[in-house]
């Protein structure tokens, strides 16, 4: 059974106007009489207007994959009511156990499949789509992130639109009153404004990234891949749909969007939440912090490779995620550190000196963010400090008493192409 959106209707008495009555009607009281139906259809379609104020027509989506993007999202007629971001029918809502950084924006996740076609769960807990579905994100920026009753400005959507050739992107800029998003292929800057949880006031130029970028962090072995979804660990939490809390994998198989989920439900792989201590130690959640932030280039096949550093959830050689990694290249990316993580000291870890920067030539992730992500800071920092590898430490100890048998990095630019395979 496919999933469907309770849509808005308004339910008017039927109204018949007294001209079957007496045919002796005099001319004044037909002219009455019409002008009374009138004014009735009238208020009816004011009523209407308004109950339907801010929507977009419920119904069925209409996307084809295989076509060009279009160039105005309402095209596809995801939204019911795009800003609550309240879906239409057949599109239903996820979340991610850990998402990525979007200069603090709020993510709304949803999925939309063709009648008829489902994911199939690999063995490996991987979540292959059919040809035809649409993966979709928006951000927006709470008013005030102390409370999020008090409305939302709506920035962007991005859709991932499986075609048989492969995954293609498409990002799209929202107008101010959330009417209408536009394609938005050489990206595009929108200046927000909120009250943070510290209940101080920030301001923030959000970047829509253009089509280039988005290749920047979404391209493995040179082909797009959308971060997250294709990976159960990632679906493996509840969801409070309108039906009440459920599994997210469990409810997809139950309206037809999944298949080959086991049987053993304690055997699908779950990744930690990044923030909250009750789904895992502090290693688990920094690593899939930086899997779902760092990954998709600091992988095999990714365009940070080069690096030779595997920031991947499962990569678990200390030194290939960077514990006494030393740099491919120097200069102003290192910020004079040694490696990319040196266990018990985050101050001189490189990898976390570039996650605080705002430099557009030192931070990382080189795209997606443009500020500092705080709390993600400290979570990096904590784990560092925390990093136990006695016998690493003592093995580097060795190496520095009788010189180190890695020479030391050439002095380059950050910008320069060496600097680039960091990224």
């Amino acid at each position: 059974m496919r999933p469907s959106a309770c849509a808005k209707a308004v339910h008017c008495g039927e109204t018949e106007a007294g001209l079957s009555g007496s045919v002796h009607l005099s001319v004044s009281e037909n002219l009455n009489a019409l002008l009374m139906t009138f004014l009735l259809l009238f208020g009816l379609m004011a009523s209407t207007a308004f109950a339907f104020e801010g929507d977009t027509a419920s119904g069925t989506v209409h996307i084809d994959v295989e076509a060009e993007p279009a160039e105005l999202l309402s095209t596809y007629n995801l939204f019911r009511d795009a800003k609550r971001q309240i879906p239409n029918e057949g599109v239903i809502p996820y979340d991610l156990n850990t998402p990525h950084f979007a200069d603090y924006a709020a993510l709304h996740r949803f999925v939309w499949m063709p009648d008829g076609s489902s994911c199939e769960y690999g063995p490996e807990g991987e979540i292959e789509f059919p040809v035809g579905s649409v993966l979709v994100i928006t951000m927006g920026y709470k008013t005030d992130f102390r409370n999020s009753d008090l409305g939302e400005h709506i920035v962007e959507t991005r859709l991932w639109m499986r075609r048989s050739s492969g995954w293609i992107g498409a990002q799209y800029a929202w107008n101010d009153d959330t009417t209408e998003a536009r394609l938005a292929v050489a990206g595009e800057k929108i200046d927000v404004s909120w009250t943070h949880t510290d209940g101080e006031p920030r301001h923030h130029t959000f970047r829509v990234p253009n089509r280039n970028q988005c290749i920047q962090c979404h391209e493995i072995n040179e082909q797009l891949i959308p971060l997250g979804p294709i990976h159960a660990r990632y679906l493996n939490r509840t969801y409070p749909y309108e039906q009440g809390e459920r599994n997210q994998l469990e409810f997809w198989e139950q309206v037809g969007f999944l298949k080959g989920l086991p049987e053993q439900r304690e055997d699908i792989p779950r990744m930690a939440v990044w923030d909250d201590p009750s789904t895992g130690d502090v290693d688990s959640r920094a690593r899939a912090y930086l899997d779902m932030n760092c990954s998709s280039c600091h992988r095999k096949g990714g365009i940070g490779f080069t690096s030779g550093l595997d920031l991947r959830y499962d990569q678990r050689e200390p030194v290939k995620f960077g514990v006494f990694k030393a740099p491919v290249a120097a200069g102003r990316g290192a910020g004079n550190g040694r490696f990319v993580i040196e266990p018990g000291h985050p101050d001189r870890s490189i990898l976390l000196y570039r996650l605080k920067s705002t430099d557009p030539g030192v931070r990382m992730p080189v795209v997606g963010r443009s500020i500092a992500h705080d709390e993600g800071v400290a979570l990096i920092t904590q784990w560092i400090a925390e990093m136990d590898y006695p016998e690493l430490v003592q093995r580097q100890r060795e190496v520095d008493q009788r010189g180190s048998l890695n020479p030391p990095p050439r002095d380059v630019d950050a910008n320069s192409p060496e600097e680039s395979g960091e990224r």
